[in-house]
């Protein structure tokens, strides 16, 4: 069955909860720029930085148990039951960045800014409307990809990647995607990883063997992996980003 909306991968339905309403704003865009005196002539664009969406959630909350229902229950019971599932649900969302599933297909990672009081009537469903600070994506993707193969970046901006190389016989150096590793042990698994931002080989650190100055992020589009030992097996990980 479709959940209607997720927090972490769990349906909302498990805190007795329905999406009602949701919006998504356009992310917000801010520019380092020089001055102009002429209506004729843009400034000068130095940096972009994007910002994030505001996202806003309107959920009701039913007053029973999950798997059971409110038949019975006086409006004291029924209320009380309501606002226990609001605060199970505001328990997992305060102080926290989350994961939000919804119907337009895509995933937002959250944090809550706005968390007003529940109004509700004499059925003991409460209405509440949320609202967070949000970047839109869709779920993450590993793709194996030849030494200097090709991979598409869904992504609508440039975006951090991790690559994971296998190399199977010892070498002095390895480059790939323009970053250098030296003394390279056999049957080793190199990790570069642009979204923590770390470098190892079998699990320990080997920054210090490496040229790096900038860790590695995909373009929108098609990306060529390049790499000077055609005998390696990569993968490459990135979660695609939509501004």
């Amino acid at each position: 069955m479709f959940a209607e909306m997720t927090i972490n991968g769990v349906d909302i339905q498990m805190y007795n909860a329905r999406l009602q309403t949701f919006s998504v704003s356009g992310t917000t865009v801010s520019h380092n720029q020089s001055t102009t005196n002429t209506l004729l002539r843009m400034p000068s664009l130095f940096s972009t930085t994007l910002g994030t969406r505001t996202l806003t959630i309107t959920l009701t909350f039913r007053p029973s148990g999950y798997g059971s229902d409110s038949k019975g229950m006086s409006i004291m019971e029924k209320l009380t039951t309501a606002a226990e599932n609001i605060q199970r649900f505001e328990a997992e969302i305060v102080g926290k960045i989350v994961e939000i599933g919804l119907p337009d297909g895509f995933i937002y990672t959250a944090l809550a800014t706005t968390l007003p009081a529940a109004s509700f009537d004499s059925s003991g469903e409460h209405d509440v409307t949320y609202t967070f600070s949000a970047v839109r994506h869709s779920a993450a993707e590993t793709i194996s990809v030849q030494p200097n193969g090709k991979v598409l970046c869904k992504s609508t901006t440039k975006t951090p990647v991790k690559l994971i190389i296998s190399v199977p016989t010892a070498t002095d150096s390895l480059t790939v995607f323009g970053i250098t590793v030296n003394n390279v042990t056999a049957n080793s698994e190199i990790v570069i990883d642009g979204i923590d931002g770390v470098v190892t080989m079998n699990g320990a650190n080997r920054f210090l063997d490496t040229d790096l100055v900038d860790f590695p992020f995909l373009n929108p589009g098609y990306n060529t992996i390049n790499c000077s030992n055609t005998s390696v097996a990569i993968k490459v990980l990135y979660t695609p980003i939509y501004i």
